[in-house]
């Protein structure tokens, strides 16, 4: 396709480990007067979240946890801890999605990028694959804007610990989508990891 071209990716991280600080797992203990809330952000995280039931979605935070971090998204997950570090919430860890908020979500009108990107149920395991990158060429996209998951990519961007967002899919196959359509003109650099069978398994972001 002319809107891709192979990269060569770059798995080199920083290691900004600190043997100083003084990191601690707890789980989060919900408040009985909180009362779940459903938005964009409820709607991404738990289709995200049970993509995998095995998985574990994080999430950064600044030393505070937001109510509506809380309300919006964790209080939809049946299984949350927290990482402490020197006492103050650094990282949101998410599993096991609650099933009556999956249910209800599911039952909903979905945002067009969060159904095109999580809206297919996939029953079937995915089998591994050899994987090639490959960096979307903007040129070749038509720009497609949402204000309404504007919120979500800002959330995601708030929530990251560092320029780049990973995300996994599951069901993706190789075609021009809502969702390709609106990162490649709202991020910096938008790549796909794509296996021999033309499924999109890892989308990721470069936001600055």
């Amino acid at each position: 396709m002319e809107w891709l071209k192979p990269f060569e990716a770059n798995n080199q991280f920083e290691d900004n480990t600190n043997s100083l600080l003084d990191f601690k797992i707890r789980e989060f203990i919900r408040e009985s007067n909180v009362q779940k809330k459903y938005s964009l952000l409820t709607q991404f995280f738990l289709l995200l979240g049970s993509q995998d039931y095995n998985s574990v979605t994080s999430l950064f935070v600044d030393n505070r946890i937001d109510n509506q971090v809380i309300e919006e998204i964790i209080m939809h997950f049946d299984n949350t801890k927290i990482v402490l570090v020197n006492e103050l919430p650094s990282e949101i860890l998410l599993s096991m999605p609650n099933q009556e908020s999956l249910s209800l979500i599911r039952s909903d009108n979905l945002n067009p990028i969060i159904k095109n990107l999580y809206g297919t149920i996939n029953n079937t395991q995915y089998k591994w694959r050899p994987q090639k990158s490959y960096k979307v060429l903007s040129e070749f996209i038509e720009k497609y804007e949402d204000m309404e998951f504007d919120e979500v990519l800002d959330c995601l961007k708030n929530a990251s610990k560092g320029p780049i967002i990973s995300l996994a899919l599951s069901s993706w196959t190789l075609e021009d989508t809502f969702a390709i359509r609106y990162f490649t003109h709202k991020c910096k650099n938008v790549y796909l990891w794509i296996d021999d069978a033309n499924i999109v398994t890892t989308i990721q972001l470069e936001i600055n």
